[in-house]
């Protein structure tokens, strides 16, 4: 006589060569094969597919925990095809500061909109720091002002994700450090091309748009004063040089000390003409641009490494390459092979690794010895 408790088992519950999930029954109850037992071959299949049945409560409920799981790894598939390419997504960042950060009070939503950005890039760089910092040398840009500042912005995401930041003090520290120049950002674009040193009137609203920055960031809604505060002092220096305060040593707070010397990092990199990552770095790291905390420098050419990623590079393979990834060794880094230097080329980026000897990096090398465009390179950082 059937068992009315018992039901068809589903064909996808028999598999060749995996086990059974549930026990299997004939249609009148009788147990044929306990659950765990493998399905060995399509003969045996066959059979069961005739006359496999199983407890009805079970099979169902196997049935849902399948679906779920299904559905669970079409979201993570779905997630992972979405993920933003770090190098396109700091180019979008970096169009959309150039429409807040030149216009200002103009923008409607506009203290919304930098904690909008904020909140992209330190979500970017939890995902892909190395995809980060390279998006800082790689992305082409139409103006250095907001370009600057978005540069500026990645990597102190990047910073404050290694030193362990509370979530509203990130969003405070990579906010600042997007809006320290929304005063002069125009002025910054103007500078960059002009030959001559600043005038009177410049100087002037250089030296005041740290005060001035934050009153527009005032009037526009944003109300933390942790970001007031930076933007107010990410000017000032340790002996007192700095403006508009001249604040000395520990009057200036760690965060807007550390938000002024990546600010000069990038300004060196990019101003007036790109310089060699690696060769501003070394300067940096010798005080050769500012009395900055050796704890601070430290910091950075730890996280960023001699090579940043981002950065081209000669090998002793005779190929110049670009930093893709940083390594627990600052001076070897993973490096993808472009092109041997007499060479065209390669049809494909080729992975090499640098603490090999016959594949040591020997020196820095600008963009124009790789011979390609940035826009190729995006691929390098796709996940």
């Amino acid at each position: 006589m059937p068992d009315s408790s018992k039901v068809k088992l589903p064909t996808s519950f028999l598999r060749i060569g995996q086990q059974l999930p549930v026990d299997v029954y004939a249609k009148n109850g009788l147990l044929l094969l306990k659950k765990g037992h493998y399905v060995l071959t399509p003969e045996q299949r066959e059979r069961l597919v005739t006359l496999a049945h199983g407890d009805s409560e079970e099979v169902a409920a196997r049935l849902e925990r399948e679906q779920l799981e299904r559905a669970a790894q079409r979201e993570k598939e779905a997630a992972a095809q979405v993920q933003p390419n770090p190098i396109m997504e700091l180019g979008f960042q970096t169009r959309r500061a150039e429409g807040l950060l030149l216009h200002g009070l103009a923008v409607p939503g506009l203290a919304g909109r930098l904690v909008d950005m904020a909140d992209a890039l330190i979500r970017l760089a939890c995902k892909q720091p190395d995809g980060v910092l390279a998006s800082v040398l790689l992305t082409p840009y139409r103006d250095i002002g907001s370009a600057h500042s978005v540069h500026v912005a990645a990597i102190m995401a990047v910073l404050g994700r290694r030193l362990g930041m509370e979530e509203a003090r990130l969003q405070a520290v990579v906010g600042a450090a997007l809006s320290m120049n929304l005063a002069i950002t125009g002025l910054l674009n103007q500078l960059s091309r002009q030959q001559t040193p600043p005038d009177a009137a410049q100087r002037d609203d250089l030296y005041a748009h740290p005060i001035v920055g934050s009153a527009i960031l005032r009037e526009a809604g944003v109300v933390d004063e942790h970001w007031h505060l930076l933007v107010q002092t990410h000017q000032e220096q340790r002996g007192g040089d700095g403006y508009p305060q001249g604040l000395r040593g520990e009057d200036i707070h760690p965060d807007a000390a550390l938000l002024h010397m990546v600010d000069v990092l990038c300004s060196c990199i990019h101003q007036p003409q790109p310089a060699l990552p690696a060769l501003v770095i070394g300067s940096l790291y010798r005080g050769e641009l500012g009395d900055f905390d050796p704890q601070h420098a430290a910091l950075l050419i730890k996280e960023l490494g001699v090579y940043p990623p981002g950065s081209f590079v000669k090998l002793a393979s005779n190929e110049i390459g670009v930093v893709t990834h940083r390594s627990d060794k600052a001076n070897a880094p993973r490096v993808a092979a472009l092109r041997k230097l007499d060479g065209a080329p390669y049809a494909d980026a080729l992975l090499r690794d640098t603490r090999q000897n016959a594949y040591r990096v020997l020196e820095a090398a600008p963009l124009s010895a790789a011979v390609v465009k940035p826009a190729y390179l995006a691929k390098l950082w796709q996940k």
